[in-house]
């Protein structure tokens, strides 16, 4: 499966600018780097400046500081005082999709790439529930790609009933999200989330169409990560044979609509998000809230 290709990688450029942007901020602020990330576009993620230390880190996880300046959704309380970037930095994930508007022909679509354990055992479930065949699965540690040959990943996304989506990180501690359900949420199909608990619950409260009456999505609320995984399966298998109306299509695209124009807002509304966080940054001593 051929990867970062469509057309939500647009985010890449807006991350790295922002990351620098946020670097070269922190850095005039007096705070010496600590550590340097190759993943984090070659810039630091760890500063400290006198007995203060401050983490900065987006999309992926962070590590817990004095200040933590982050896009993570903390399940668990960081030591140090949180400075989020959400929701308004989701923004970055808006697109346009491209595909070929038709009914779907295929039961689901489930894109993995790099091995992890998550993915073999979903990978294992698919093939011992006899479904494996049913979908567009992609995984290059077991040498399996129905993908590519099929189209884009937005076209593999409109012709299936649904999407199993397996975010990167699945943790009991904090949620992160990357582009893998901001593409799907902008797609007008229905879609199956396995990432940390209460995932889904964070998209909803900020806004986002999640679909509840299409989708059972109680999953969400199941602590335990195999647990979850079996429920999310069992739900797959529901779509597997299921066949839309034209008022199912037009609900979809409802949900995809409203959540397009949410990104937007936050795209809007982020210039001012960005200016409160450098204050944030600036003068940690201080409460900007107005009461």
């Amino acid at each position: 499966m051929k990867t970062h290709t469509d057309g939500i990688w647009i985010s890449d450029k807006k991350e790295r600018a922002t990351v620098k942007e946020l670097t070269d901020y922190i850095s005039a602020c007096g705070y010496t780097p600590v550590t340097q990330n190759n993943d984090n576009f070659g810039y630091p993620t760890e500063y400290s400046k006198d007995k203060t230390t401050l983490a900065c880190r987006l999309v992926d996880l962070v590590e817990d500081a004095d200040l933590v300046v982050t896009d993570n959704h903390p399940l668990k309380p960081y030591k140090g005082r949180l400075l989020s970037v959400l929701p308004e930095f989701w923004h970055q994930w808006r697109f346009a999709p491209v595909y070929i508007d038709r009914p779907c022909s295929i039961s689901y679509n489930c894109f993995m790439s790099r091995e992890r354990g998550d993915r073999d055992r979903v990978f294992d479930i698919l093939k011992q529930r006899n479904i494996i065949d049913k979908g567009l699965v992609s995984y290059l540690a077991k040498g399996y790609d129905t993908v590519n040959s099929h189209g884009t990943l937005e076209q593999c996304i409109i012709d299936s009933n649904v999407s199993l989506i397996l975010e990167t990180y699945i943790r009991d501690d904090v949620v992160v999200f990357s582009e893998k359900i901001f593409r799907a949420l902008q797609m007008p199909r229905p879609w199956l989330l396995y990432c940390s608990p209460k995932s889904i619950e964070l998209l909803r409260a900020h806004g986002f169409d999640v679909l509840d009456d299409i989708v059972d999505n109680e999953y969400d609320t199941v602590s335990n990560h195999w647990d979850r995984l079996d429920i999310i399966i069992d739900q797959l298998e529901t779509f597997v044979n299921r066949q839309y109306t034209r008022r199912d299509y037009e609900r979809f695209e409802q949900a995809a609509t409203t959540n397009k124009q949410l990104l937007d807002c936050f795209a809007r509304d982020w210039p001012l998000v960005l200016d409160e966080l450098m204050l944030d940054i600036k003068h940690p001593e201080l409460d900007w809230t107005v009461t």
